[in-house]
């Protein structure tokens, strides 16, 4: 696969302890050590960007492409692209990134009632330590968010009895190793340790008057593992195909249930009951490739397929019976039915200056959510992605932007959201046109040691 050039020379006489290629026992402490520094550094919210509610910004060489990525993935972001890119890199790096997201969506409904989420600006980051121990052997470590959420609806708009307020933060810490088998052929698996924090808001009719509303708040979180694995095969010199896979990981998220009611009706209904929910994040297989016979020119197609299926319904189970709907019950059901769905990209880069690149894509992401169970709390539908972004190399330091404008279709909502079977009567339904819009924004730096 040829070695990576990395914008600076090698200091004459470099010291050769450690490793082959010049870094001491004493710098690869160092190195590490800021590994720890930047990962605590990075605990920040999410929100939704992908289809469904993946999180799709890893890496902003990735994201310009519109995240065509899994065939070239020649730096740190590999670890989440595809890991077994790590074997093009040949001396320790550390890359850090923030992505910064802008979402507008607004509802229309049939009748008036137009309402429109608060302004509000999302953001997640990313930190990747790569360090190859030998030619063909690769260590790396990442920590990301993969999964994300976030609305923000008025208290007091027509649909505040399906949601209000939603957040979904999850973060993931994922050592990997790399192998590369043969000159041509590299392998590489990992573990995801996922954590994961939820927390939804809605209002409770009791009166219909938002000022006499009961408000119920769910908090919740849990830990789950799983696994990823990636291939880099390259027939011909300029020729790449890759293939990544994640896991699914399932989460038991363990919290309470937080009900707050006029001061009338308090003592009908517990103030706070525990609970529980299972939430299993998907699977995804993504395969690409990539070509950069035609130099100055990188070209890179990415199909992504994601096991959105395995989410079939959000069940509260909780320790105490609660009144809903006019029955006391010790569960709280809403059916999802999402179906599997796939993202097809393309990516282009182009070489300006020995130190310079800059890069352009698209993405067709196929919405999961089903007609039927189309809701406020993801109005999701099929999103086109248009991304551009440069990266400049100086010194040890690569820097780097991205920018996506996230367009989503259209899409009408005209189905009964239903709680235990029970469908919330009109105007609550808020039946009618979603539309939505992202900006978003990536920066991140790579120190070459």
């Amino acid at each position: 696969m040829g070695e990576r050039k990395l914008g600076y020379k090698a200091e004459p006489g470099a010291r050769r302890r450690g490793w082959k290629g010049g870094v001491s026992l004493g710098e690869g402490r160092l190195f590490f050590l800021g590994a720890v520094v930047l990962a605590l550094t990075w605990l920040c919210p999410a929100v939704s960007q992908g289809a469904g509610f993946a999180l799709i910004q890893q890496g902003t060489a990735a994201m310009a492409q519109g995240n065509a990525f899994v065939a070239e993935a020649d730096d740190p972001s590999a670890i989440y692209y595809n890991p077994a890119g790590l074997n093009q890199i040949k001396r320790p790096e550390a890359y850090t990134a923030t992505f910064l997201n802008f979402p507008d969506r607004e509802y229309k409904g049939p009748g008036g009632g137009d309402s429109e989420t608060k302004p509000r600006m999302y953001h997640t980051g990313a930190v990747y330590l790569v360090y190859p121990v030998h030619d063909r052997v690769a260590l790396g470590l990442g920590y990301f968010s993969p999964f994300g959420l976030g609305s923000d609806w008025p208290g007091d708009w027509a649909g505040r009895y399906i949601t209000t307020f939603s957040q979904l933060k999850t973060y993931t810490l994922n050592p990997v190793i790399s192998l590369k088998l043969t000159d041509n052929l590299s392998v590489a698996g990992g573990i995801d340790f996922l954590y994961s924090d939820v927390q939804l808001r809605r209002k409770i009719p009791i009166i219909p008057r938002p000022l006499l509303d009961g408000k119920s708040d769910l908090e919740g979180s849990g830990t789950g593992i799983g696994a990823n694995f990636g291939v880099l095969y390259e027939p011909l010199q300029g020729l790449k195909f890759g293939l990544a896979y994640r896991s699914h990981i399932e989460v038991i998220h363990d919290g309470r249930l937080v009900l707050s009611f006029p001061s009338f009706l308090r003592g009908i209904q517990p103030r706070s009951v525990e609970g529980s929910a299972k939430l299993i994040f998907p699977p995804s297989i993504t395969f690409g490739v990539s070509v950069n016979r035609f130099k100055p020119f990188t070209f890179n197609f990415d199909a992504t397929w994601t096991g959105w299926s395995t989410y079939k319904s959000l069940d509260l189970k909780l320790d105490q019976y609660i009144l809903v709907n006019g029955r006391f019950v010790d569960s709280i059901a809403t059916e999802k039915n999402w179906r599997d769905a796939w993202a097809l990209r393309f990516g282009i880069g182009y070489q300006l200056k020995e130190n310079m690149k800059i890069r352009a894509g698209y993405t067709f992401d196929m919405t999961p959510v089903p007609a039927s169970t189309l809701e406020p709390q993801v109005p999701d539908s099929n999103r086109h992605i248009f991304a551009v972004g440069s990266e400049l190399k100086v010194w040890r330091l690569t820097l780097a932007f991205a920018y996506n404008f996230i367009m989503n279709e259209p899409r009408d909502k005209d189905n009964l959201f239903a709680i235990n079977g029970l469908p919330l009567a009109e105007p609550a339904q808020v039946n009618g046109a979603y539309r939505s819009h992202t900006h978003s924004l990536g920066l991140s730096t790579t120190f070459h040691f």
